[in-house]
């Protein structure tokens, strides 16, 4: 359960987003409801605050990159955190280049990200690839390597 000084701060830090991205009162209320089922902050737990303010984030990021800047705050996320749209996850794109030479080679039939997520819950039993701890996803790397390596594809590099 949040103390009275995190929810305040949290309160605050949710106004301060939304006047920096000019949000009128119904855009903030509509947008608070979308994202976490209720329209007043005040009214949202901890975790529903939490998710608003990250989504919230994001879209200062995505209007700071519009404009030609950087964002003022991006939050560091964890490897376990992380997911297969991150730009920096360099092993999603090993995985995914792994994916797709077997999918050319006519050896996986769907070749799309959700495809290449069912397989790796299938490998590892765990929900999403951002849940992937770094043992989890080099294993699913692996695995494919070796599937690879049985069919005949080649791997480049």
């Amino acid at each position: 359960m949040a103390t009275k000084d995190t929810r305040q701060a949290q309160l605050a830090a949710v106004h301060i987003a939304q006047k920096a991205l000019r949000l009128t009162a119904e855009d903030a209320s509509a947008l608070k409801l979308a994202v976490t089922g209720v329209a007043s902050a005040g009214a949202m737990t901890s975790p529903q605050r939490r998710k608003y303010l990250a989504h919230l984030s994001t879209l200062q990021a995505r209007q700071a990159v519009a404009q030609g800047g950087k964002p003022a705050y991006q939050p560091d996320r964890a490897h376990a955190q992380r997911s297969g749209d991150d730009p920096d996850d360099q092993r999603w794109h090993k995985a995914r280049r792994l994916w797709t030479l077997l999918a050319q080679a006519g050896h996986v039939h769907v070749n799309t990200d959700a495809a290449l997520v069912a397989y790796a819950k299938r490998q590892t039993h765990v929900e999403h690839w951002r849940f992937l701890n770094d043992a989890q996803i080099t294993s699913v790397i692996e695995a494919l390597k070796r599937w690879c390596r049985r069919v005949g594809v080649q791997i480049r590099g």
